[in-house]
């Protein structure tokens, strides 16, 4: 939640609210997601177990992938693509400056160098035109950010790193 906190006597005096809450996300969690959590914490398994055997395996025959790897975060994630990718030193990774910041840090992981690229005002996702013009002979990739849910310009991106 992001809020604004103000000297509440003075700003009540007046009349003015001095909270705002804004919610991100919230998740949807129904019984069966319940049930899930449950029988894991009973399984006594609660990583590395087989649940994460049948997720893996699951998702891979779902996006046609011969395996799957499940990780502990979107950073451990980020990262791990980094090193699949073979981003190391001296590399330029192309990224949004509107994102968490293992968006960034992934790269600099593998002593690379995060290139942000401007937004879209509207979507606040990368605009395709600030990322053609941020790449150099030392870009290595481009990792996109979908913002909020609005999907980028993912099919704009990959044409240019196909290109590039």
């Amino acid at each position: 939640m992001a809020r604004v906190r103000q000297d509440r006597e003075r700003d009540a005096s007046r009349g003015v609210k001095t909270e705002t809450r804004v919610p991100l996300s919230r998740p949807y969690i129904d019984e069966r997601d319940e049930e899930l959590v449950l029988e894991v914490l009973r399984s006594g398994r609660l990583s590395l177990g087989p649940a994460i055997d049948r997720f893996e395996e699951l998702f891979a025959e779902r996006v046609g992938a011969p395996y799957a790897a499940a990780v502990s975060s979107g950073t451990a994630g980020l990262h791990m693509l980094c090193h699949i990718a073979g981003v190391q030193e001296g590399d330029e990774v192309i990224t949004s400056p509107v994102s968490f910041v293992a968006t960034a840090n992934c790269f600099i992981f593998e002593g690379a160098r995060p290139v942000f690229a401007d937004v879209d005002p509207q979507t606040l996702n990368l605009d395709p035109a600030a990322v053609e013009a941020a790449i150099t002979e030392r870009t290595k990739g481009i990792v996109a950010v979908d913002m909020f849910g609005y999907p980028c310009e993912l099919d704009e991106l990959r044409e240019l790193a196909d290109r590039h």
